[in-house]
This record gives structure tokens, C-alpha cells and sequence, in this order.
């Protein structure tokens, strides 16, 4: 009876600490708000970027829309796509500007024709 007891809060434990170190990851509240291209995606439109404080965010460019998840890792942004694809995003002027890079490649600085400037247009995000 006490080894049952005692693999259970074994078990309980293992699950708190897991998601004590979850909860621990950079915060993306100073990056969240709405962004929008500085220059014309693809000589087309301009891309509007929503990203929420929950991770949740959204990309629209040409009347679509596209959802994704994204996170902050050491100073720098990743966007998920739902087909896996990774976006990597360095902040600029605390988060006011955002440089997407466009290769799938986390570059020093990001490569003028394939990347994609933001600038913020309002702060926040739910």
C-alpha cells in the first residue's frame, strides 16, 4: 500500500516540475501587438502581424489569413507553422521592429531580399 503511495507522488512530483519548467520560458509580452510591413510583401501588399501574448498569432497578406503559434527564445522570435515550418524573427528597438526572415534560417542579419521588416502599430495583445 505505501509503495503504491509513494510511486504516485513520485509521479505528482515528476508533473509539477515539468510544468514548472514549461511555465518558465521568456515572456513574449513586450513583442506582442499588431506589426505591419514596412514595404510591400512580394511587391504586392502589405503583411499585417498580430501576435498575441498567449502565443497564438496571426499573418494576413492579400485578403489571407494564416494562424500560427510562436514563441521567444534568447532575444529572438520563432514562428510555427501548422506545417512546420519555422520562421526565425530578430527584435529590433525593444520589440517596435521586427525583421522576419524569410529563409527558414536564423541569419546575423537578416538578408535584404528575403526578409520582411515590421514596424509596430499598436501594443498588446491578449
Amino acid at each position: 500500500m505505501k509503495k503504491r503511495y509513494l510511486i504516485w507522488g513520485a509521479a505528482l512530483g515528476l508533473a509539477l516540475g515539468w510544468l514548472l519548467v514549461v511555465g518558465c520560458g521568456e515572456s513574449r509580452q513586450p513583442y506582442a501587438g499588431a506589426y505591419r510591413s514596412v514595404e510591400p510583401y512580394a511587391g504586392k501588399g502589405h503583411v499585417e502581424l498580430i501576435l498575441k501574448a498567449n502565443g497564438e498569432a496571426t499573418w494576413t497578406w492579400e485578403g489571407k489569413t494564416i494562424k500560427f503559434k510562436w514563441t521567444v527564445d534568447s532575444g529572438r522570435l520563432r514562428f510555427y507553422t501548422k506545417e512546420g515550418g519555422i520562421i526565425h524573427v530578430t527584435p529590433t528597438e525593444g520589440g517596435k521592429k521586427l525583421a522576419a526572415d524569410m529563409t527558414g534560417e536564423w541569419n546575423v542579419s537578416c538578408p535584404a531580399k528575403h526578409c520582411v521588416l515590421f514596424e509596430r502599430v499598436t501594443k498588446g495583445g491578449s
